[in-house]
């Protein structure tokens, strides 16, 4: 296989994964948002009250509301306050990744996938994370830090984890898995690399 053959063929898988991954909805980043549906509450036992997984959505409800637009525990509330988050920002690195993977021709071709997928849990896992204290700085204000009785980043550093997770690990998290799936495919050398690399790590 060339390597402007493998592109097309990349290419072409896109089209039926990312099908099936925008019909499954909030499915195939559902390990990773169980995960964080245990792990907020307890991260956050005087912010988040509960999360739940609604639609392609992550609700995280907490334990405020508002009074005449101003924040106040949930006891005094018009109304309770909940973030929802879009899990698609995140969840788009498996269909890329199944492309690239499945264009490849690997031998153990789904041991592999399976081992790269569970990492694209754990980073998505991280970014839903990032994405709701993200929200939650962004709804609370300082009452995130000074309600919580368990440490928490600075702002700059949710900011940060924020972009980090969502503009660039679902794009790049892909690309590097799947050049470590092939790492030592003598074919794939051979095409990434050039012959005389191949034959030098040979």
């Amino acid at each position: 296989m060339t390597l402007y053959r493998f592109i097309g063929l990349v290419l072409l898988l896109m089209i039926p994964f990312f099908g099936l991954w925008y019909a499954l909805g909030a499915l195939p980043s559902a390990p990773a948002l169980w995960l964080a549906q245990v792990a907020l509450p307890w991260a956050l036992p005087e912010v988040v009250q509960s999360v739940v997984i609604d639609g392609d959505e992550l609700m995280v409800f907490t334990l405020f509301g508002e009074v005449g637009q101003q924040v106040v525990p949930l006891n005094q509330a018009e109304y309770q306050l909940a973030f929802p988050s879009n899990t698609r920002i995140l969840s788009y690195s498996i269909p890329f990744y199944a492309a690239l993977h499945f264009a490849s021709h690997l031998d153990g071709s789904i041991e592999r996938f399976a081992r790269g997928l569970l990492l694209l849990w754990l980073l998505m896992f991280i970014g839903v994370i990032a994405v709701t204290l993200k929200n939650l700085m962004l709804g609370l204000g300082d009452l995130l830090w000074t309600a919580s009785t368990n440490p928490l980043p600075s702002a700059n550093a949710i900011a940060l984890l924020f972009q980090f997770s969502t503009l660039i690990v679902p794009t790049v998290a892909p690309i590097m898995l799947w050049a470590w799936s092939v790492r030592e495919s003598p074919h794939w050398r051979a095409i990434l690399f050039g012959e005389a690399a191949a034959r030098r790590q040979g």
